[in-house]
């Protein structure tokens, strides 16, 4: 198996402790009704915030094709999870869904003001997050979603 940078990666590297610990990691993140990944495990209030580029790391490893199988790290029906979270609450529920993804929503629906970065919408994490949407297929399977995540890349394009 040859991993993004070319280098052929042995299969047990990514199947060892590394692995183990990142997963055991982003369990103990989920949170509780398991709807999406919390900030961090701080316990803070702050920690609940709803991230939108949360799956960044998946996206990753999917353009790596090392999302499946022995090399999953992350559970698809997290995953999946996630992303519906993240387009409900970052995406629809800031501005009308008309400005891309918000880098942080609360679960109550309110805009996370914790930081300046929470507040705003950067075009690179807008691309990322409508990639990951894509490459998730078991996100995008209603032709419900179909458009939105076209208008995020056009969003992130311009």
């Amino acid at each position: 198996m040859r991993g993004c940078s070319g280098m052929v990666m042995p299969p047990s590297c990514l199947a060892g402790g590394i692995r183990s610990s990142v997963h055991m990691e982003y369990k103990r993140l989920m949170s509780l009704p398991g709807k999406y990944y919390n900030y961090d495990s701080s316990g803070n209030v702050t920690s609940r915030s709803i991230m939108s580029d949360q799956c960044a790391g998946q996206w990753f490893l999917g353009a790596c094709d090392l999302d499946q199988g022995q090399f999953e790290v992350f559970p698809k029906s997290h995953v999946a999870s996630a992303l519906r979270t993240v387009f409900e609450k970052n995406v629809l529920g800031f501005a009308g869904g008309t400005m891309g993804a918000v880098n942080g929503m609360m679960p109550t629906g309110a805009a996370d003001t914790s930081s300046v970065q929470s507040k705003e919408v950067w075009v690179g994490v807008v691309y990322a997050l409508a990639a990951t949407m894509i490459q998730e297929v078991t996100f995008c399977t209603s032709f419900e979603h179909a458009p939105m995540v076209f208008l995020l890349f056009l969003q992130s394009s311009s």
